[in-house]
């Protein structure tokens, strides 16, 4: 052991040392061991190992480089704004626009038979992962339109109160805590000019309001002041898609929290503003965080919500320069 530590201790400069033969003096350390009774100084104390610690961990240490927002926040490390290394066609102004002209020129979805169309749909949001992502909020908004082809939505009476189950001046049921609706409807952007695909979801009934809403909600049919705990997704075709889950009350706005999502959205956190418009009509606004530079599908000038805003003929027959590729329906 003493002539392999001269050796070392013989090589001259720290410098000219290479990993190899430091990675083997570092073993050396690891093999010393107390002999009888006399306590024998670690080699990690000696003037060698002093000098060579700094070039060992200089020649080893390996940059840490975080590619996400959620992941420089976990590790306290500065957020980088874009990864070392991204694919040609995403080096450009905005990498989610870039990426998006590259799934135009993939088959789409409606072209394969069978389960391979589910799956190519599927890997293409993988793709996401490579497009960096924004720690700054971004806005954008979106309409949802029941346009009654859809069987949707489905009020089912679950609710098992025994007091004024029934109006007694209409006979009709009384809403109540344990009713549900279950709904799925089209989306379309803010312009109502681009078919965006569809949202669903989950509607359990807390309370009915009697009497709420402005004058303009109280005079449109079907109109019944209620509140609900929702469960719902947006989908955007090859965007991918968002989870929101929280209250709508349909007499007024409110927030829902975004719970996640895949593909664009993989690393989206923020809240979901729910306007009601029409019983039938919503207007979604969404500030989020960690999501990639907003692109022109999702930044178009926004209608602003009424009772006779509706999606563009051309939007509404899916015709293909109006819609989202591979929306979902």
């Amino acid at each position: 052991m003493a002539t392999k530590m001269n050796l070392c201790a013989q090589t001259g400069q720290i410098s000219r040392l290479s990993l190899s033969q430091i990675k083997r003096v570092d073993g050396i350390s690891r093999q010393v061991q107390p002999a009888g009774h006399k306590q024998l100084h670690s080699f990690k104390s000696s003037r060698l190992w002093t000098s060579i610690k700094p070039e060992l961990a200089k020649k080893t240490r390996r940059p840490r480089v975080c590619s996400s927002i959620l992941e420089a926040q976990r590790s306290g490390a500065a957020p980088v704004t874009t990864p070392s290394k991204l694919p040609n066609f995403l080096e450009t102004k905005n990498p989610a626009e870039a990426l998006i002209q590259y799934f135009e020129t993939l088959p789409s979805s409606d072209d394969i038979n069978g389960e391979s169309s589910v799956s190519d749909s599927a890997d293409r949001l993988f793709l996401w992962e490579s497009v960096p992502k924004l720690a700054k909020k971004q806005t954008f908004s979106v309409y949802e339109m029941n346009e009654f082809d859809r069987d949707s939505p489905a009020f089912l009476e679950f609710s098992s109160q025994t007091v004024n189950r029934v109006d007694p001046r209409t006979g009709a049921h009384v809403h109540a805590l344990g009713d549900q609706v279950q709904f799925t409807n089209k989306l379309y952007d803010g312009s109502l000019k681009l078919r965006l695909g569809i949202t669903a979801g989950i509607c359990l009934l807390m309370k009915n309001y009697p009497g709420m809403g402005t004058l303009e909600m109280k005079r449109q049919q079907y109109f019944i002041p209620d509140r609900y705990e929702t469960l719902m997704t947006w989908y955007f075709g090859d965007f991918g898609h968002i989870s929101g889950q929280g209250p709508f009350v349909n007499y007024q706005d409110t927030l829902m929290t975004i719970t996640g999502g895949v593909g664009f959205f993989r690393e989206a956190r923020g809240v979901v503003r729910l306007h009601t418009v029409t019983p039938f009509k919503f207007f979604y606004t969404f500030t989020l965080t960690g999501i990639p530079q907003l692109p022109k599908h999702l930044t178009a000038e926004v209608v602003v919500p009424s009772e006779d805003a509706a999606a563009v003929p051309e939007a509404v027959a899916c015709d293909p320069r109006f819609t989202l590729r591979n929306f979902s329906n």
